[in-house]
């Protein structure tokens, strides 16, 4: 049975894509590793409250949107 992602797994990587960044460049712009990405975005782990802020800002919208479906 396949597990569903998570909101922000979901959100990251759409909003990713649609900005064409790499998991590589979002990494590098906000101070993580690319691994760090590609686990927030795999939901095997969660970006900390100083990221989700960092990752807002990256892609101009509000934390609540990057969390809410």
């Amino acid at each position: 049975m396949k597990m569903q992602k998570s909101n922000i797994a979901y959100n990251l990587t759409t909003l990713r894509q649609l900005n064409k960044f790499s998991q590589e460049e979002v990494a590098e712009r906000i101070g993580v590793s690319r691994q760090a990405v590609a686990k927030w975005e795999a939901g095997t782990s969660e970006p900390t409250s100083k990221n989700l802020s960092e990752l807002a800002f990256l892609f101009e919208i509000s934390i609540s949107e990057l969390v809410d479906p």
